[in-house]
């Protein structure tokens, strides 16, 4: 007859075993790539992150890219169809032996704006034009709004 035991719990960060110190000559990039709340519409499309020209798929949120000490060429945007690339920002970092640099790259606002990247916090690009679009679409509704009132009461 075999023992039952008890059902494993699903790994959660307070009963995980911490990780694995890095090698004395390792180095780490924690890149946090953010959205605004009125970006909601960019949570589908996946952050490319280049380093020295080779890229690779990034996430929302923390990105931690363990990396040999040295310099190198930082560049982060969003993939779509026009323009090709939203939020382009780059950057040229130097890791030192043992250390994580931490930075935050924020996706514009507008998209034809440039993203910022750089040590947290960033601001979010691409304000203004947001707003101006925010007004004028604003100031739109209430002229149709207006133009309703005015048909509707003519009408009488």
């Amino acid at each position: 007859m075999s023992a039952m035991h008890p059902p494993v719990p699903p790994p959660t960060p307070w009963n995980q075993p911490p990780p694995p110190a890095p090698p004395a000559g390792q180095a780490h990039l924690i890149l946090d790539v953010k959205r605004h709340w009125l970006g909601f519409m960019l949570a589908i499309i996946t952050p490319k992150i280049v380093l020295n020209g080779y890229q690779m798929l990034g996430q929302w949120g923390r990105n931690t890219i363990p990396l040999a000490p040295g310099q190198y060429h930082l560049h982060v945007h969003l993939p779509y169809l026009l323009p090709p690339k939203i939020g382009p920002a780059d950057l040229t970092i130097w890791l030192q032996p043992g250390t994580a640099l931490e930075l935050e790259y924020r996706a514009p606002l507008w998209t034809y704006s440039r993203g910022s990247l750089g040590p947290a916090p960033q601001p979010w690009n691409g304000k203004g034009c947001m707003i101006a679009s925010l007004v004028i679409a604003g100031v739109g509704v209430l002229l149709g709004l207006a133009l309703i009132v005015v048909a509707v009461l003519s009408a009488r």
